[in-house]
């Protein structure tokens, strides 16, 4: 089950060109969500609506880092580029990425919006 359904993520970031491929990344990022939320201790089986609405607008922002960018159908450029270089001679085209692409990861604003952000504490014993 996705947090987000196709009509949510398109009616916040557009029409996209393959309906499948989103779905597929909306399941993979409930997936990363599940798994965050399971192991930080939090209940969800029953979300609120707010807590719902939450989860919602983290998968469809989740799935938009994953998605291609092309929507005007001309460009194949993925988001979540932080450099790219062409060049026409040789016919090179480089990008450099964040994170690895197509790899869901939660960033720590999405986190907080979910209230399972925030410092950790700990301690230890020093050998002496």
């Amino acid at each position: 089950m996705s947090y987000a359904t196709v009509a949510e993520y398109v009616a916040r970031y557009g029409c996209v060109d393959d309906c499948a491929l989103l779905q597929e990344c909306l399941d993979d990022c409930s997936a990363v969500i599940d798994a965050e939320l399971d192991r930080r201790g939090v209940d969800y089986a029953d979300p609120s609506d707010s807590f719902a609405d939450r989860l919602m607008r983290v998968c469809r922002s989740m799935a938009n880092r994953l998605m291609p960018a092309s929507g005007d159908g001309e460009s194949d450029v993925p988001v979540g580029i932080t450099a790219m270089t062409a060049t026409a001679g040789p016919y090179t085209r480089t990008y450099s990425f964040s994170t690895t692409y197509g790899t869901p990861k939660m960033l720590p604003s999405e986190m907080a919006l979910l209230g399972i952000g925030g410092a950790r504490i700990g301690c230890g014993k020093i050998a002496g």
